[in-house]
């Protein structure tokens, strides 16, 4: 069964890959002057230093969640020559597809640093082109980890393809939640408030609909499980034991305390707060109060990411033991 390595390794990567994406779309819809004056004057002028904090703190987030993420899973497999055997093992496994494009997607990354630090100089059609790179290579490591799991069937409660929607969508919000901490660090956070008051708008509805494809989730595994004629056979059995745990059990603190509430009805409301049109959160980023409450919306998000590999993980230990016997 996966390590705590690993689910680090899922959260960081998921994590790092929708900061990415959110990096690569926002560069992508960037007003076409803005992008040339930067194109041009790149640190030689106040405006273009304004879009070298922003992006350059972006990037530099996801490739830093992205690193960590790797040396967990290197961590994980004890050895170098492991790592090789993955990315060159003859047959292409879901791991190994994630782990090259969790290296597209850093090299990338990287190279878009460079570009927004102001030490390279590149024409708007490489820069829209290294975009889409950086933002397709993201989509892929995000969504690679739920078809992983999902495609698991000795484990019920991995086996449904509402978790690779509920990775993929954790993973977007907590890419937010970064691109949020790495505007407030940067100071960039006032001269882009407008931007990241829409970002807190679609976090919004991201938790919204990851509540509901949560529901969704829980009632396949029920389904599995038997309904409500109970389980028919192990593996209904291991469904009920993975659900059970997770709703009443010994993971049920966590799971309704830490997930459901922290992680996702208290960002859910702040992220409303932030995002009202009367709100004047995101123009005051130089407040103390004001940054500590954005700052506390992406922490509950990213707790509740970090919690929800966890506890799809540990829900799948108990039931082992009805599998293998």
């Amino acid at each position: 069964m996966f390590s705590d390595l690993v689910v680090a390794y899922l959260f960081l990567g998921g994590t790092g890959a929708g900061c990415c994406l959110i990096a690569s779309i926002l560069a992508l819809l960037a007003e076409p002057t803005e992008i040339d004056r930067f194109l041009v004057y790149g640190i030689h002028s106040a405006s273009a230093q304004t879009w070298r904090r922003f992006f350059s703190a972006l990037y530099i987030a996801a490739l830093g969640a992205l690193f960590l993420g790797a040396i967990c899973l290197m961590a994980d497999l004890g050895r170098p020559d492991k790592l090789l055997l993955l990315l060159f093992y003859p047959t292409p496994t879901y791991m190994a597809v994630g782990t090259w494009f969790i290296i597209v997607c850093s090299i990338s990354a990287l190279l878009c640093v460079v570009l927004w630090a102001g030490h390279m100089r590149i024409s708007r059609k490489c820069l829209t082109v290294l975009s889409i790179i950086a933002g397709v290579s993201s989509i892929v490591v995000m969504v690679y980890t739920g078809l992983m799991l999902s495609d698991i069937r000795a484990i019920p409660v991995w086996n449904t393809f509402w978790l690779v929607l509920l990775f993929v969508l954790s993973a977007l919000s907590c890419g937010i939640a970064l691109a949020l901490c790495s505007s407030l660090i940067s100071g960039s956070l006032t001269a882009f408030y407008s931007t990241l008051v829409r970002l807190s708008k679609v976090d919004a509805a991201i938790i919204l609909i990851e509540a509901a494809v949560g529901f969704f989730c829980l009632f396949s595994v029920w389904s599995a499980a038997g309904g409500l004629a109970g389980p028919a056979d192990s593996t209904g059995q291991a469904a009920f034991d993975s659900l059970e745990s997770l709703l009443v059990g010994p993971l049920a603190v966590t799971f309704w305390v830490g997930f459901a509430f922290i992680g996702l009805a208290v960002p859910f409301v702040q992220d409303i707060a932030i995002s009202r049109k009367r709100s004047n959160l995101m123009r005051m980023g130089k407040s103390s109060s004001s940054a500590l409450f954005i700052l506390s919306t992406a922490a509950c998000v990213l707790f509740g990411g970090a919690l929800l590999r966890f506890l799809v993980v540990q829900a799948a230990m108990q039931p082992i033991g009805y599998l293998v016997s």
